[in-house]
C-alpha cells in the first residue's frame, strides 16, 4: 500500500517513514506541502501521514486541498499533532483529517492506529470498488431502458422524452424537425432470408442513418422497421435537403448474401417542431407525412401540410383520441359476445368477446374508435381493459369459453403475459377456457414477437386462433411454426361465395390445410343457409355471423346451444 508522509522536521520524517517501510508501506516523503502536491499528482497514495506546522501551505490547508480532489474521498488522513486540547483536536477533524496521533510517534502505539488505518483503508477501497460497480450497474439498466439492443439507437421512450424537451424549446424559438422513417421492402427480406438477415439490415440502416444526419440530431428505432431523427435548431428546406441526403446514402446501400442483392429503400415524412403542438400529435403528423410519401410511390421524402387531404384528415382524428383516452381511464370499454359454433350440430363452443366503446351515452362499434386508437398506439390498453374485463365473465359461468382479440401492438408489450397470467391466476380461471386471437397481418408484421407470446401463453395453458386467414396468402409459412389451435377464413370469402363457386375453391384450400396441420377450422361471416350448407359440404368445423347470433352484452343473454333459427338475417356483419 502506497503512503505519503508529510513532514517538515528531518528526524521525525526518517523515523516515521522507515517504520512504515517496516511494516509494509510504500513510502513516499516529503517535507512540504507543496512538495506533497506534486507528488500527489503522479500516483495514488491510499494512505497519507501529515504534520499540521509546515513551511508555506500548512497541514489543514493540505488537507482541504486534497478533500476537493476528484479522488480526495477515498485517502484516509492520519495526523500528527503535539497538542491534546479538544479545540485543536476538533478542528484537525473539521479540515478533513480522520484520525489524529499524538506526538511524540511510539512504535507499540503507532502498530495499534496503523492496523486500525489499515483496514478503514480496505473498507475505503471496498466501499469504492461497490459504488463504482453500482454506478456501471445503474448506468447498464438506463441503456437498456433507453436505447434499442439491436441497433443502440434510441428507443421509442426516450425519443419521447427528446421530442417534448424539442416542444419546449419550440416555445422559445427555437426550431427543430422530426422526421419518421419506414423502409419500403423490408419485410421482404425478413420473408425471403429469415430474421437474422432482417436485423442485420436494421443495423446498417441505422449506422447508414447516424453517419447522414448531424453530430447533435439524435436518431431512433421506434418500430419493427421504423425510424426517427429528431434535427435540432434547423429549418424546413434544410430538414428536406438532410433527409435527402439520407435516402441517397440508403440507395447507395444494398443487402447481399450469397444468392440474392436487395435494394433497401424508405418513405420519409417531416413534422415540423414550433412549439405549437405536443409530442404526440408530432408523431402522428410525422407518420402521417411519411403515409404520404408511401402513397406518392415511396423512396421520397414529404413534409407534413394541414391543407393535404389525408394529413388534415389525421389533425381532424384529435377530438377522437381524446375520447378514447377518456374511456380507457374511465374503463368505458364495453364488451359484447357472439357464438361460435360447431356447424354440424349447431352446438355453441365458444363466444368472441367484441368490444364497444361508451362515449357521449352512445356505444360506438369497433370501426369508429379502433383504427384511431391504432395510429395513436393506444390499442395496448385497450387489450388490457377487454382482457381484465372478461375475466368476471369466466369466473361467473363455469363451462363458459372466450375468445379474446390480441391488437399486434400489443406483441411489443414484454409486460403482458405477466400482466395476463396474474389476472388469471388471482381469479382461480382456468386459461384453457380463454383463445387468444390475433390477425394473420398482425403475426406477419411482427413474428419474432408473436411466436415469443405465443409460446410463452401457450406454456401456460391458453390457446390461439389465427384470424383474417388468407387475406394475403401469405401466411402458409407461419402456420407449423406458429401452430394456433383455430383458424379462421376470413369473412371475405364467405359472402363471394355464395354467388360465385370459384370462391369455394379457396375455402375448401384453406380448409384442408388446417386440418392437414391439426388445426380446427372456422368460417366468418356466416349469414344464410346456403353458406352453412356448403360449409359442412367441405367439412369446416366451426361457424360465425350473425345466422348463429348477434354480439349481445350478456352471454346469458345469447342463445342456448343448438337453439339457433335458419332465418335469414340482415347482412351486416361485425369488424
Amino acid at each position: 500500500m502506497k503512503a505519503l508522509v508529510v513532514e517538515d522536521d528531518t528526524v521525525t520524517r526518517l523515523i516515521l517513514a522507515r517504520i512504515l517501510t517496516d511494516r509494509g508501506y510504500e513510502v513516499t516523503a516529503c517535507a512540504s506541502a507543496e512538495e506533497a502536491i506534486e507528488a500527489y499528482r503522479l500516483a495514488f497514495y491510499p494512505l497519507l501521514f501529515l504534520d499540521l506546522l509546515l513551511p508555506g501551505m500548512d497541514g489543514f490547508s493540505f488537507c482541504q486541498w486534497v478533500r476537493r480532489q476528484p479522488e480526495g474521498k477515498r485517502h484516509l488522513v492520519l495526523v500528527g499533532t503535539a497538542s491534546d486540547r479538544k479545540g485543536d483536536l476538533q478542528k484537525i477533524l473539521d479540515a478533513g483529517a480522520d484520525d489524529y496521533i499524538t506526538k511524540p510517534y511510539h512504535a507499540d502505539t503507532l502498530d495499534i492506529r496503523l492496523m486500525i488505518a489499515r483496514a478503514r483503508v480496505k473498507n475505503i477501497e471496498l466501499r469504492t470498488t461497490l459504488e463504482s460497480n453500482l454506478n456501471q450497474e445503474r448506468e447498464r439498466l438506463h441503456y437498456l431502458a433507453t436505447h434499442d439492443p439491436l441497433t443502440k439507437l434510441l428507443n421509442r421512450t426516450a425519443l419521447i422524452d427528446v421530442i417534448q424537451d424539442a416542444v419546449k424549446a419550440g416555445r422559445a424559438g427555437n426550431q427543430s424537425a422530426l422526421i419518421y422513417l419506414d423502409l419500403d421492402n423490408f419485410k421482404l427480406v425478413n420473408d425471403s432470408r429469415g430474421h437474422g438477415a432482417g436485423d442485420k439490415v436494421l443495423s446498417d440502416v441505422a449506422n447508414i442513418l447516424q453517419g447522414a444526419v448531424r453530430a447533435n440530431d439524435v436518431s431512433s428505432r421506434i418500430g419493427g422497421d421504423e425510424f426517427a431523427v429528431l434535427l435540432r435548431n434547423i429549418a424546413l428546406d434544410e430538414a428536406k435537403s438532410l433527409s435527402g441526403r439520407v435516402l441517397s446514402r440508403l440507395k447507395e446501400f444494398a443487402f447481399s448474401d450469397s444468392t440474392k442483392t436487395f435494394q433497401i429503400e424508405a418513405s420519409m415524412g417531416i413534422a415540423m417542431i414550433d412549439g405549437t403542438v405536443d409530442w404526440e400529435e408530432l408523431l402522428a403528423f410525422a407518420d402521417s407525412a411519411c403515409y404520404a410519401a408511401k402513397i406518392h410511390g415511396k423512396n421520397r421524402v414529404e413534409a407534413y401540410d394541414r391543407n393535404y387531404e389525408s394529413m388534415a384528415e389525421l389533425q381532424r382524428q384529435g377530438p377522437r383520441v381524446a375520447q378514447i383516452k377518456e374511456a380507457i381511464s374511465g374503463r368505458r370499454i364495453e364488451l359484447v359476445f357472439q357464438p361460435i359454433v360447431n356447424v354440424t350440430t349447431l352446438g355453441s363452443v365458444f363466444y368472441e368477446v367484441l368490444a364497444r366503446m361508451k362515449s357521449d351515452g352512445k356505444s360506438l362499434l369497433p370501426g369508429s374508435f379502433l383504427p384511431t386508437a391504432e395510429r395513436f398506439h393506444l390499442l395496448p390498453e385497450i387489450d388490457r381493459q377487454v382482457i381484465g374485463k372478461t375475466i368476471p365473465h369466466l369466473a361467473a359461468i363455469d363451462d363458459l369459453n372466450l375468445a379474446v382479440n390480441l391488437s399486434g401492438q400489443s406483441f411489443a408489450d414484454e409486460t403482458l403475459p405477466d400482466f395476463i397470467e396474474s389476472c388469471f391466476k388471482d381469479a382461480d380461471v382456468d386459461p384453457s377456457r380463454v383463445i387468444f386471437e390475433i390477425t394473420e397481418t398482425a403475426v406477419i408484421s411482427n413474428l419474432s414477437a408473436a411466436r415469443t407470446m405465443m409460446h410463452r401463453l401457450r406454456a401456460a395453458g391458453f390457446r390461439f386462433s389465427l384470424d383474417d386467414f388468407g387475406v394475403g396468402f401469405s401466411s402458409f409459412n407461419y402456420l407449423k411454426e406458429l401452430a394456433p389451435d383455430y383458424l379462421k377464413i376470413d369473412g371475405s370469402f364467405i359472402p363471394d361465395a355464395k354467388t360465385d363457386q370459384k370462391q369455394w375453391i379457396f375455402v375448401e384450400m384453406m380448409n384442408d390445410i388446417a386440418h392437414r396441420l391439426k388445426i380446427e377450422s372456422i368460417a366468418e361471416c356466416v349469414e344464410d343457409e346456403l353458406t352453412l350448407t356448403n360449409l359442412r359440404r367441405i367439412g369446416v368445423d366451426l361457424g360465425q355471423g350473425y345466422l348463429f347470433g348477434r354480439p349481445q352484452s350478456i352471454v346469458n343473454d345469447l342463445d342456448e346451444p343448438g337453439s339457433f333459427h335458419l332465418s335469414h338475417r340482415d347482412s351486416h356483419r361485425e369488424r
